[in-house]
C-alpha cells in the first residue's frame, strides 16, 4: 500500500486543536507557537479562524476548546450506538454498587473515557467523558490493554512511564507482569495510580475472545473493604457478561469499538 501524504496545513489546524486539549487552562498564543512548533506568524491566523468558527474561544489572553468542538465530540459520541446497550447496565452497577462507574475505550496507549454515571455521593476523580489518561496507570486502561500482545504493548510505550503518584507503576516490566495476571484473571485492581486517594476495579468487554472496551468501578480507598470490592467485582463481571451478549447480537458490532 502507498504510503498516504499528509497535508500539512490540515495537521497545523490539528495540532493546534490538541494541544489546547490537552492544557488544562487553555494556552496563550505564545503557549501554543512553543508546544506546536508553528511560528507565530502562520498560527495567528489560524487560531483567529478557529477563533471567528467557534472551533476555539478566549479567556482574556488564553485559548480553549470551542463550543463547535464539543458538538463534533458529541456526534461522535452520539455514533457509538452501542452506548444505548452499555448506559442501563452501567445505572444498575451504579445502583448496585453505589459508586462511580465509568467506561474506556483504547486510545493509542491511553484511555479515553467515554461515559460516566455517578451516584449521590460521587466523588471528584480526574477523568471524565472525552478525557484520556495513561492506559497503564488505570484498572480501566489495563483491561483495555491486555487485549493486545506484549509486543505491540512495548511499540505503546517507548518512553518513560508519567508518574501521576507515587504508586503509579514505574515502568514497561512490571506493566507485562500485572497484564499477565489480568488475562488470567479477567479483572484488574488499581489502588491510588492516578489519584492517590481512589480506588479502581475494572473488567474488559469481549466479543469473540476481543478487548472492545472496559467498565470500571471507582470509590474512595477509605470506603473500600475487601466484602466491597469482592462485591463491585461480581457486578462488573456479570454485566460485562451481560453486555457482551447483548452486542454481540448487533450487526458488525465489532466496527463499533473500532477506530
Amino acid at each position: 500500500m502507498d504510503k498516504i501524504k499528509l497535508h500539512n496545513p490540515t495537521l497545523r489546524v490539528l495540532h493546534i486543536l490538541e494541544a489546547i486539549y490537552n492544557s488544562v487552562d487553555g494556552l496563550t498564543l505564545a503557549e501554543i507557537s512553543r508546544r506546536t512548533g508553528i511560528f507565530k506568524g502562520t498560527l495567528h491566523p489560524i487560531v483567529m479562524t478557529l477563533l471567528h468558527e467557534g472551533f476555539l474561544q478566549n479567556f482574556g489572553s488564553r485559548i480553549v476548546i470551542g463550543k463547535n468542538c464539543f458538538k463534533l465530540g458529541y456526534a461522535y459520541v452520539h455514533s457509538l450506538n452501542y452506548l444505548d446497550i452499555l448506559k442501563p447496565h452501567m445505572r444498575e452497577i451504579v445502583a448496585a454498587c453505589d459508586e462511580i462507574c465509568q467506561l474506556g475505550i483504547l486510545d493509542g496507549g491511553d484511555v479515553l473515557y467515554v461515559e460516566k454515571t455517578e451516584p449521590n455521593q460521587a466523588i471528584r476523580i480526574e477523568s471524565s467523558a472525552g478525557k484520556t489518561i495513561a492506559a497503564y496507570a488505570t484498572a480501566l486502561g489495563k483491561c483495555l490493554l491486555s487485549g493486545l500482545s506484549n509486543d505491540e504493548i512495548v511499540k505503546l510505550y517507548p518512553n518513560e512511564f508519567i508518574k501521576y503518584t507515587v504508586r503509579t507503576i514505574p515502568d514497561l516490566k512490571m506493566l507485562l507482569q500485572q497484564l499477565e495476571a489480568v488475562r488470567n484473571n479477567g479483572y484488574a485492581h488499581e489502588i491510588g495510580e492516578t489519584n492517590i486517594d481512589i480506588e479502581c476495579l475494572a473488567v474488559p468487554i469481549k466479543i469473540s475472545d476481543k478487548v472492545l472496551a472496559s467498565i470500571s468501578v471507582s470509590l474512595p480507598i477509605f470506603r473500600s473493604t475487601p466484602k466491597k470490592t469482592e462485591q463491585i467485582l461480581a457486578v462488573l463481571k456479570l454485566h460485562a457478561e451481560l453486555i457482551a451478549k447483548e452486542i454481540a447480537l448487533l450487526p458488525m458490532e465489532v466496527k463499533l469499538f473500532s477506530d
